[in-house]
């Protein structure tokens, strides 16, 4: 079970040089918390400002590794984690967060690359470890070969069959979303429920 190798994009982007001081998310700050939802890789926050728009009563927070999101979300006073988002997780105590959302994680498409793949083996291991009872964990993918090893990892880790969602439950739609369908990729979602 290897941990994904984790990519930082290298990429000039102008915008992101001046970096504000956005209220910065430790595991210390989550303990003075009951209710968390954590949103990986949120891009540019539209999908963690909706998630905090929806669920009133947590604290939303935020793990990304693009500067440009990291300052979007502090203009909105939203506690985030700038860098490896599995190096946050792998830090929070068992038992402690009750939802948290991948959505449309980059796929890398080329076998050489999967490796940076954030969702595998080890991070679900992580991520179910930190969920708590009843805890809820949303992986949402456009990618049909990145979406089926994500539902084998839940399945043979959990021994019991939790196919893709009927539906796309509870949660934003996302600008990579927006691009997929406008494509007509198929979405595919998976819901998973910690017992």
């Amino acid at each position: 079970m290897n941990k994904p190798i984790f990519y930082k994009s290298f990429r000039s982007r102008k915008q992101q040089e001046s970096l504000n001081s956005p209220r910065a998310l430790t595991p210390r700050t989550l303990k003075e918390h009951k209710y968390i939802i954590i949103d990986i890789g949120f891009g540019t926050g539209e999908s963690t400002i909706n998630l905090r728009n929806m669920h009133k009563d947590y604290l939303v927070c935020g793990l990304e590794a693009y500067k440009l999101g990291i300052n979007n979300l502090a203009k909105k006073d939203i506690l985030t984690y700038y860098g490896d988002a599995l190096e946050f997780l792998e830090k929070i105590e068992n038992n402690t967060i009750a939802k948290i959302y991948m959505l449309f994680p980059d796929p890398w498409q080329k076998k050489k690359h999967r490796k940076r793949r954030l969702f595998n083996e080890y991070t679900f291991s992580v991520i179910n470890r930190i969920l708590v009872n009843k805890g809820m964990f949303h992986f949402a993918s456009d990618n049909i070969g990145y979406a089926i090893q994500a539902k084998n990892i839940i399945q043979n880790a959990c021994k019991e069959n939790n196919g893709f969602s009927k539906n796309r439950g509870n949660r934003p739609i996302t600008k990579y979303e927006k691009k997929a369908l406008k494509k007509n990729k198929f979405v595919f979602d998976i819901i998973y429920t910690k017992y």
